[in-house]
Order: structure tokens, then sequence, then C-alpha cells
């Protein structure tokens, strides 16, 4: 019998696989736009002190724009952060114990995180589904339908969620394996 041929078949993970390069090429994009994001609020800003410094005039629309980009940075780049693992994280109490004591308040904390992203999941979708229902706009100078910004932190909650869960399940799968 050779190699090839075992009894049990083994599992083809290529789709799966496909489905989570799929995932983080998607989860980089949100990085990538959230810094770019990040830039254009640098502009913004600067262009607002440069009309007052030098013509003596303000735009109100920069503080509404930077606002939505900063709604968009914020929810949008969330997945992109726990992908990368730069949200802070305080072990003090977690180094102390043992090993068991580690799995279980990861799986612990993993499940405290899932309930918190997931009820922000559906008020962000609760909140976004009332504006555009509604019609709501902005008071600001120049008028946005609502639904539009708040879609990011709808979109960017849900994306975070299914990142959440990826993640949970990919290093829990690699940690006991």
């Amino acid at each position: 019998m050779t190699q090839g041929d075992a009894h049990t078949p083994t599992p083809d993970h290529r789709p799966l696989r496909a489905v989570l390069d799929w995932m983080a090429a998607f989860t980089r994009l949100s990085g990538v736009l959230t810094g770019i994001g990040a830039f254009i609020i640098a502009l913004l800003v600067a262009y607002e002190v440069l009309a007052r410094a030098i013509f003596g005039s303000t735009t109100g629309w920069v503080n509404d724009g930077a606002s939505y980009l900063m709604g968009f940075i914020t929810f949008g780049g969330a997945a992109y952060a726990l992908a990368e693992r730069a949200h802070v994280g305080v072990d003090l109490v977690v180094t102390r114990v043992s090993p068991t004591m580690r799995r279980i308040f990861a799986w612990l904390s993993d499940l405290i995180v899932f309930a918190v992203i997931a009820l922000l999941t559906w008020l962000s979708a609760e909140f976004w589904w009332d504006a555009f229902e509604s019609g709501e706009k902005s008071s600001g100078l120049f008028e946005v339908l609502l639904w539009i910004p708040y879609s990011f932190f709808a979109l960017g909650m849900l994306w975070l969620l299914i990142v959440h869960v990826t993640e949970t399940l990919s290093h829990r799968h690699t940690s006991t394996s």
C-alpha cells in the first residue's frame, strides 16, 4: 500500500482555506481603508487650520466629515486590529494561574467578548435601520442621510463579530491540536 492509498481520506481543506484567505484579504483591506481615512482626517484638519490662519474663514463641513471618518476608522478598523492582535490585553491574573485555568479564562473571555460584540452588532443594526427607514439627515452644513455613516457602525461590528469567531475558533483549534 502506498502512502496515497490510506483508508481514511484526508479532508479537503481548500474551500475553507479559500474563505479564510478571502477574509484575511478583506480584513487587510479594511485596515488600509482606515489608514486612508486617518490620513484624510489629517488633511481636513490641516486645511481647516490653514483656512483659519491664512483666510480667516472657517469650514464647518470639516468637523462633520472628520466625525464621520472617525466613526469609520473606529468601527471599520476594529476587526483589523483584532486580526493583528493590536487590542490591549491585561494578563495580570492569567499569568499567575495554571495552564488549565488559562484555557478556561481564555474561553470565558472569548465568550464574554462574543456576547458584547453580538449585542453591539444587533444594536448598531437597529440604529442603522431606524435611520434608513426614517430618512433622518444630519443637521450640519451639508445634509447627509445618516444611514450612510451609521452603516459603518453596523457593518464594522458585524465584521468584527465574524473575525472574532474565526480568530477564536482557529486560535483554540491550534492551541489544542
